[in-house]
């Protein structure tokens, strides 16, 4: 079959802003959301269960603009700019305790290696079920550990200057959580953000890490990942339920993946890529086996 790549690039570029505005809107107003959450709970102008689910909501969402920081979709094009992709990632990041320069080298090499026995998101290789109750929760617990970190930082080949600063920005993390709760507000901490963390960051590497690549057995432009068709999946997942899109052509911000689907469909259904419905479904067979 012919190469269609110089077509799909094309229509990438087209769905290429210079500045990603909305992505910036979004991480502006994420992060603003959750420091307003927390102190009208603090301040007692909601409850603080309230204040928890909005914070899980939040946590969930700000995965979005750190993954775009990380293929620099946020500011592509102007070179003097292309920092902002970085700011807007580390501070996306900090209340996820993700450690940006660490999680985008993973997250390159994924894109690189995806589903092979290489690829540092084949943790969630799985049934759901294990997956979401032992593999995720698991993930999330080692996000604490320093060791783990290290190792990472040391497989992945972080250069000297981001294994240091790396570290020293999980040194910081722990700080903070350290002071808050020497502080007198331990339980706060928990509440407003370890609870939400653990919900939201679950749900989204159910959505972002399962979900796209199960079973995790195909590799290849096409078939790697896959389109997921369901009422409300474009809002409830962010364009995620688009995630071969994210993969085929990764400088497309996420809000633009429904336009450069809709533009190369006849492409993607030339070359028999999954399009599915919100349940993933084993290659090779159909949702009513």
């Amino acid at each position: 079959m012919e190469s269609t790549v110089a077509r799909e690039t094309e229509a990438a570029k087209r769905n290429m802003p210079d500045i990603a505005w909305p992505t910036i809107l979004l991480a502006v107003g994420l992060l603003a959301g959750f420091a307003l959450s927390c102190w009208a709970a603090l301040g007692g102008a909601w409850p603080m269960w309230a204040a928890a689910i909005v914070n899980a909501v939040i946590l969930y969402a700000l995965y979005t603009p750190v993954h775009d920081a990380c293929h620099s979709a946020i500011v592509p094009r102007i070179k003097g700019l292309r920092w902002v992709n970085t700011a807007i990632g580390m501070a996306c990041a900090a209340p996820l305790w993700m450690c940006f320069h660490e999680h985008r080298k993973a997250h390159f090499q994924h894109h690189a290696r995806t589903n092979m026995e290489d690829d540092p998101d084949l943790w969630a290789k799985g049934g759901f079920a294990r997956v979401t109750l032992v593999q995720i929760p698991w993930l999330l617990v080692n996000s604490f550990n320093p060791v783990a970190l290290w190792r990472a930082c040391i497989g992945l080949r972080l250069s000297t200057g981001e294994r240091g600063g790396t570290m020293a920005l999980f040194a910081l993390y722990t700080a903070t959580a350290a002071a808050i709760v020497a502080a007198g507000y331990g339980t706060e901490l928990v509440v407003l953000w370890l609870i939400p963390w653990f919900v939201g960051v679950h749900v989204m590497q159910t959505m972002f890490g399962w979900a796209p690549h199960h079973d995790h057995s195909e590799t290849g432009r096409y078939r790697d990942t896959r389109i997921a068709e369901f009422p409300l999946g474009d809002i409830l997942t962010l364009q995620q339920n688009l995630h071969l899109i994210h993969h085929m052509l990764p400088t497309v911000p996420w809000y633009r993946y429904r336009a450069v689907y809709e533009e190369i469909r006849p492409i993607l259904e030339a070359n028999n890529v999954r399009v599915e419905g919100f349940w993933p479904t084993e290659p090779g067979r159909t949702g009513e086996e």
